[in-house]
């Protein structure tokens, strides 16, 4: 069974693309808490991708520093690089789910909205 559940913070805002067959895609990281017995601070920084409704949906209502969690499976690509192969792993999303508070999500929200507005009206 390939299943990954990840809870963690966006490290940048989410861009959201488009294939030339129209089906919109993200490319994101989200930096997870390591477990550490003596408490040393550290985090792990998984690459995940997105795709259709779900990748719409993670580029409308998460920004950079907000909590995330996600479901999703483990794809391994192999590819050449100057004549060796290098394998680069990421997370492929299925679900999200917002998580933290809801003051937090809302903030985050509303944010983007005025960030919108001041670029329309530079008033």
């Amino acid at each position: 069974m390939n299943l990954v559940i990840l809870k963690g913070r966006l490290a940048r805002d989410i861009n959201l693309h488009f294939s030339n067959q129209g089906t919109a895609y993200t490319n994101f990281t989200v930096a997870v808490n390591r477990y550490s017995k003596d408490n040393n601070a550290s985090a792990d920084f998984i690459y995940c991708t997105a795709f259709g409704k779900t990748a719409q949906f993670i580029a409308e209502y998460f920004r950079k520093g907000q909590e995330i969690l996600l479901r999703g499976n483990i794809k391994t690509e192999t590819l050449e690089k100057e004549g060796s192969k290098v394998y680069k792993q990421s997370v492929f999303v299925e679900t999200v789910e917002f998580v933290g508070s809801k003051k937090e999500n809302v903030e985050n929200t509303e944010t983007k909205e005025e960030s919108q507005d001041n670029e329309e009206f530079p008033w």
